[in-house]
């Protein structure tokens, strides 16, 4: 009988994982019938190969053999990026597996993921945030409560390493590809809990203003639709994660402005849960200009509500989640720049997963505030019979916000 690492204790493990493979989960495709599987290591020579099955497969069922691709990890020659793609799987369904191997392994290293339904359940949660990584402490400590809420997937605002498209801090991404796949596992079955993740400053030499070649490391790793920084990431008939880039190497305005323009209109009608998801946010809480506290004033902040959030308005999406200030925040519901409780978005953010926060304004301070708090957290997402529920938690389970 093969033995499913489920990872823990988390200590122990750390020591043994730090010279295997960083296995983590994406998607490209739809994450109803695919799955990818990555991992970075250091050796030339392993193969670029999945061994996987159905986790409830009849004993002595046959193992898929998948085969994939590898490239160095940017400018770094000895370390390697594998790509393998699992297609055709089926909907909501747990799967078994391995890496680098053509056939089962005794005592080998396992891992489990579970598909995406392909209709909407009547519980279905995912969790949010950005800015992880300031020390490792924290961002295992937020990553453990991620797993203990069991979501489907996580969507990572970007800022997650902290590496800063600098190979002098490339060591970083492998601290954190290191927490996520000792902590982010879903207590309830053992899975691996897949990223959905849009770019940030600190991914990107120089910030913003950029280019993808300023983000080789971000680019290195991640698989994207389209290999850009702007994708819509669709589940099903029921759910659209609309990844947006907020100028780092992507402009806001222009081509990716006609894009999310055109894969809103393609989708309101049809998807009934809408979520753009993006690093620098249009209506933040602790990043004004000097000469005032509003920090919707930032010129960056102005691009974004001339430039997107019309388009939230036009199709109505369900919220909004923007990172990147290091507090957290919910947003009165906002419609054309002014609240309208009726039919307004609600924004939710603001990027502090596991780093230093930032003071936030006094309740009344900023118009368009609702709720804000200099704590570090994540925001879980739960449809609950169509009905979205959000919820902002800290490390240590304590609820910060709620809101539905």
């Amino acid at each position: 009988m093969l033995s499913v690492l489920v990872l823990a204790p988390f200590k122990a493990l750390a020591k043994r994982l730090a010279k295997r493979p960083l296995v983590y989960l994406t998607w490209m495709r739809d994450p109803t019938t695919t799955m990818m599987v990555n991992w970075l290591d250091a050796d030339s020579h392993s193969p670029d190969y999945v061994l996987y099955r159905r986790l409830a497969a009849p004993r002595g069922s046959r193992w898929t053999l998948a085969r994939g691709s590898r490239h160095t990890f940017a400018d770094q020659k000895k370390r390697f990026v594998h790509h393998v793609e699992l297609q055709g799987l089926q909907p909501n369904t747990e799967y078994v597996f391995t890496i680098r191997s053509q056939g089962p392994t005794r005592g080998g290293q396992y891992f489990r993921f579970r598909t995406m339904p392909k209709t909407l359940p009547k519980h279905l949660r995912f969790v949010t945030g950005g800015d992880m990584m300031h020390d490792r402490k924290r961002v295992d400590a937020m990553n453990k409560r991620a797993a203990e809420l069991n979501p489907w997937f996580a969507l990572l605002g970007g800022d997650l390493a902290y590496a800063n498209g600098n190979s002098n801090e490339v060591g970083k991404w492998d601290d954190w590809l290191e927490s996520w796949m000792l902590n982010c596992i879903r207590r309830r079955d053992g899975g691996l809990i897949p990223m959905v993740v849009a770019i940030g400053n600190h991914e990107v030499a120089g910030g913003t203003g950029k280019v993808p070649k300023d983000a080789k490391y971000f680019y290195s790793l991640f698989p994207l639709p389209a290999k850009r920084s702007f994708y819509a990431m669709d589940i099903g008939d029921y759910l659209s994660l609309i990844v947006l880039d907020s100028d780092h190497t992507e402009r806001v305005e222009g081509e990716q402005e006609a894009w999310l323009d055109k894969a809103l209109s393609e989708r309101a009608s049809k998807v009934p849960l809408i979520y753009p998801c993006y690093h620098k946010p249009a209506y933040g809480t602790a990043k004004p200009p000097a000469d005032s506290n509003d920090s919707s004033k930032d010129p960056l902040a102005q691009k974004i509500i001339k430039h997107w959030c019309p388009l939230f308005d036009k199709y109505q999406v369900t919220a909004v989640f923007e990172n990147d200030h290091h507090t957290y925040k919910r947003t009165h519901p906002l419609l054309n720049n002014q609240i309208d409780r009726k039919r307004g978005i609600v924004y939710l953010g603001d990027g502090c997963w596991g780093v230093d926060t930032r003071a936030v304004p006094k309740p009344g301070e900023l118009w368009y505030l609702a709720k804000a708090e200099s704590k570090r957290h994540l925001i879980s997402v739960t449809i609950r019979d169509g009905k979205p529920e959000y919820v902002a938690y800290e490390a240590d389970g304590k609820v910060i916000d709620q809101h539905s």
